[in-house]
């Protein structure tokens, strides 16, 4: 089934006939919700994300960020409604939403959240762990890549969960993210891309996703990372929970074998 939820626009909406091209609905419109759903994950190694947006509607596949290797997914789009507001997949919040949003320092921190020690270690040696690694101090992606080679995705704003990662098809967010892949920071470095690609005019559509472009470019311009998310064994995982430049880490979910 899939679930549509009408973005709240304000009262200066656009008329449809100068609504953005499909183009800029991938380039603006996909990274807003990409970045601000970062709890979730659009799978861009599926067919559908090869597809071509046509009436205004570009589809996608998304699915929680999980470390179960059969995470559930489902199929969506973004696209125009009537008026010219966004139309987007609606995403249930679930632990990570609150691990970010406690991460950022959007909320304070919820209950069960409070004794991440005691749950890494109660989690079997052979159970692939998917955590959130909240950084003591902001680091430079090769900082962050010396602690940790791979993180899957990582958390690019001091202060509102945005989260960035790498799509496996290449043009899949609008423009060459294979370019960087021999950036030593190539995640940063795809996401200082990205905003240099938006446009004053994009602010509107921005601020349905609850973006300022002023701040985006602060972020870009800053490179900094505060967190990220990996998952692995829960052996390494515990190696770096003890490392001066971990904060801490959340667990977020385990992939339990089916009994």
């Amino acid at each position: 089934m899939t679930l549509v939820l009408t973005i709240a626009v304000s009262a200066c909406t656009p008329d449809p006939a100068t609504a953005l091209s499909c183009a800029r609905l991938r380039m603006v419109a996909l990274n807003s919700f990409a970045i601000t759903h970062g709890d979730y994950e659009l799978n861009s190694g599926t067919a559908i994300a090869g597809a071509a947006c046509e009436d205004g509607a570009l589809p996608i596949e998304l699915g929680p960020r999980s470390a179960m290797t059969e995470a559930p997914r489902w199929s969506g789009e973004i696209r125009w409604g009537n008026v010219g507001e966004v139309l987007a997949p609606e995403t249930l919040p679930w632990r990570l939403t609150s691990i970010l949003s406690a991460a950022s320092g959007a909320t304070s921190v919820s209950d069960g959240l409070d004794n991440q020690e005691a749950l890494l270690e109660a989690i079997p040696a052979d159970t692939p762990v998917q955590v959130f690694v909240l950084l003591a101090e902001p680091l430079r992606e090769k900082e962050v890549r010396a602690l940790w080679p791979h993180p899957r995705s990582v958390l690019v704003a001091p202060d509102q969960p945005l989260i960035w990662d790498a799509p496996i098809l290449c043009g899949y967010r609008g423009f060459d993210t294979c370019q960087f892949a021999a950036n030593p920071e190539p995640l940063t470095a795809q996401f200082r891309k990205w905003v240099s690609l938006l446009q004053e005019n994009d602010e509107q559509l921005l601020g349905q996703f609850h973006l300022k472009l002023e701040n985006l470019r602060m972020y870009a311009r800053g490179g900094l990372i505060y967190g990220f998310t990996t998952r692995n064994l829960p052996g390494p995982i515990r190696g770096i929970a003890r490392d001066s430049r971990i904060r801490k880490v959340y667990v977020v979910d385990a992939d339990l074998p089916r009994l």
